[in-house]
């Protein structure tokens, strides 16, 4: 072979090999959470959270269960109660959670993009949190 015929099947080698690489290696964003795939469910990230004043963009994953082995909603999320009522909308769902140190509403649109309203604590110390982000696709058993 001469070395002109060399360098293009050199290069096609170099693409699959660093394909190959890029397919093995998974989503660069996936979630540092997975749900159980028994239960309906969706694994969602926080992109914007506000605590108050204070607003992170640090991502945030946690899990959100349609049903779970009770046969009742759960969300899976940091501060706030697993025990959750669930309401469905004409543009999604509506998840709601009393109880936990944040109490409020989670709701996730049919785009699967998510909106939390909350608060935590009372009277002069109630702090009210707001985020956004997204779900990935549910994952049906």
């Amino acid at each position: 072979m001469n070395r002109s015929t060399m360098l293009p099947i050199i290069m096609v080698v170099v693409i699959i090999l660093l394909a190959i690489i890029a397919m093995a290696s998974g989503r660069s964003d996936a979630p540092d959470v997975a749900g159980d795939d028994t239960y309906p469910h969706y694994v969602c990230t926080i992109n914007n959270y506000c605590e108050g004043d204070t607003c992170s963009r640090e991502p945030l994953s946690f899990v959100i269960y349609l049903r779970h082995a009770d046969g009742l909603p759960r969300l899976e999320l940091r501060g706030f109660s697993p025990r959750a009522t669930l309401t469905e909308i004409p543009d999604g769902l509506v998840f709601e959670s009393t109880g936990g140190e944040v109490s409020g509403t989670l709701t996730v649109f049919e785009d699967r993009g998510i909106d939390l309203t909350a608060t935590a604590g009372n009277g002069s110390s109630l702090v009210e949190h707001f985020a956004s982000g997204s779900c990935d696709r549910r994952i049906t058993p």
